[in-house]
């Protein structure tokens, strides 16, 4: 069966055939479809696993710094929520002084992972992950 990457997380998904034979993928972890319809569409999906094949290993090398990125940015999004958290929830809890501390520290750990996207755009440091 073809595959194709997730053009969101870059997990493999497998070709599927619907009812009327035309070629679809689902990503569970996403819960991305991709539905590929038109004649065009069906050439251009041929191509494309065709030159996924032929460039297999280039392909894996930037699924992992998609998976670098992907990390970076979930980590950015749940720091986010922290600060959201600070600034709302934890008002009855912490005094003032120790949620401005970690609010500037939650901001610093940002301006850090921000700063590791930017080496990870420069293709620094790829064989970290």
């Amino acid at each position: 069966m073809p595959k194709i990457p997730c053009f969101l997380c870059s997990q493999e998904l497998t070709q599927r055939k619907d009812k009327n034979e035309k070629p679809y993928f689902i990503c569970d972890p996403c819960g991305v479809q991709i539905f590929v319809r038109g004649r065009q569409g069906v050439k251009n999906l041929a191509q494309l696993i065709e030159i996924l094949k032929e460039r297999d290993f280039p392909f894996r090398e930037h699924a992992i710094t998609l998976h670098r990125i992907q990390a970076v940015l979930t980590e950015i999004r749940g720091i986010e929520k922290e600060i959201r958290s600070l600034k709302s929830v934890l008002d009855v809890v912490l005094p003032d002084k120790h949620k401005e501390r970690a609010g500037k520290l939650l901001d610093k750990r940002i301006d850090t992972l921000l700063d590791e996207l930017e080496q990870i755009a420069k293709g620094k440091g790829r064989n970290q992950l």
